[in-house]
């Protein structure tokens, strides 16, 4: 018995499927926003009182605003996820991105004990990308160095190297935290998986997916005890739709 074609639904293409995900994400996000107004409103009504009611009301209330805020979180990782389909490329000097992106991170780092190091090739011709997104990349992979090293209660660095490779311009990120085993090196890159208590699991995959969208490549290469490198080779020529 041979199927009616006419009667299947019809394929969405990734880019429709990410476009209704992300519309989908954006309006849960406003709900949730309300909830976590009135419930802050509500902690404010029984803050006042000293009893052993409000306070078993303030806790419960505490535990529904972090995980309103947990889900917030979660939504904007989506959100980011969705949007790597609609990039606006300009040209752009790859080492002040990196420049700015380490200012940034290192305060925080430095709190955590964690040292950040800059090796750039000061002669790499500028590329085109999307600068808000490749600052992205940076600062979640500066920030998972620098958590991967924080949870061993120890001091640790973080490099970042830029350099010229044939038509591709690389970055690497390089750190002497933990590592990682081949079991979660396999799995990093999975959507939702994550190791982190906290973690929405779409950190890599979004690194991945806009790296990818620039025409460039990543890996990594990481083992126990031997600290992580992140690879990551952006074109130098445009990228076109071919």
């Amino acid at each position: 018995m041979t199927k009616d074609k006419s009667s299947q639904a019809p394929a969405v293409d990734p880019q429709t499927l990410a476009r209704l995900a992300g519309g989908l994400a954006h309006e849960l996000k406003n709900p949730l926003s309300t909830i976590g107004l009135h419930l802050t409103l509500l902690q404010e009504d029984w803050v006042e009182e000293d009893s052993s009611k409000a306070r078993r009301t303030i806790r419960t209330i505490d535990t529904l605003r972090n995980e309103v805020e947990r889900l917030n979180n979660i939504l904007e990782d989506f959100l980011r996820f969705a949007r790597t389909d609609s990039l606006e490329f300009n040209p752009a000097p790859i080492n002040t991105l990196i420049e700015q992106v380490i200012a940034f991170s290192a305060p925080e780092a430095e709190r955590c004990s964690v040292q950040l190091h800059s090796y750039l090739d000061l002669n790499l011709p500028n590329i085109w990308l999307d600068k808000a997104r490749v600052r992205q990349v940076l600062l979640n992979l500066i920030i998972n160095a620098r958590q991967a090293i924080e949870s061993t209660a120890k001091a640790g660095n973080i490099s970042l190297i830029s350099r010229k490779d044939g038509a591709f311009l690389v970055i690497d990120i390089v750190d002497d935290g933990p590592g990682m085993d081949s079991d979660t090196l396999d799995s990093c890159y999975d959507v939702y998986y994550s190791t982190k208590s906290q973690g929405s699991g779409l950190g890599l995959a979004t690194v991945r997916r806009i790296v990818e969208a620039h025409g460039g490549e990543m890996s990594i290469e990481s083992s126990p005890g031997s600290g992580t490198k992140v690879h990551l080779r952006f074109p130098l020529t445009p990228v076109t739709d071919g």
